[in-house]
């Protein structure tokens, strides 16, 4: 299955494709590690473009790894996912945020947000060539 890893061995956030249909994926399976915290949830894609505005977004930041002004930021359909790139101190500061509906009834599920550092350059471009490769399968 293709997978990208944003962030370090130890701290980061893995999307795999789910490769179960022919072509691109329908949903990506996102886990989020950091000290002391884990957390996953599946991301639908969009019905008309799939994951490639995902793959856009890395791609946006790679090309312009030397810095931009203010963050720019992506949002999964059905708001599961949310990334906040940020380039700051010489780095890129990636905040994640994931998100579970609970069923209502005053149950409103779960959220965390964490953040990842990213070196810019090789690291995100890498990162950028992989999710290319996740998104279109």
């Amino acid at each position: 299955m293709p997978s990208v890893r944003i962030g370090s061995d130890h701290e980061f956030l893995l999307l795999v494709a789910d490769d179960s249909a022919e072509g691109a994926p329908q949903q990506l399976a996102a886990e989020l590690r950091l000290d002391g915290l884990s957390a996953a949830v599946q991301v639908c894609c969009h019905y008309a473009t799939g994951f490639e505005d995902l793959a856009d977004f890395f791609q946006r930041l790679a090309d312009e790894w030397l810095g931009w002004a203010g963050a720019r930021t992506w949002e999964s359909l059905e708001h599961e996912l949310e990334l906040e790139a940020r380039h700051e101190y010489g780095h890129v500061q990636l905040r994640v945020t994931m998100r579970r509906e609970g069923p209502g009834w005053g149950n409103l599920g779960w959220s965390v947000t964490g953040d990842l550092t990213i070196e810019p350059g090789e690291q995100l471009s890498a990162i950028a060539r992989d999710m290319r490769v996740v998104a279109f399968g």
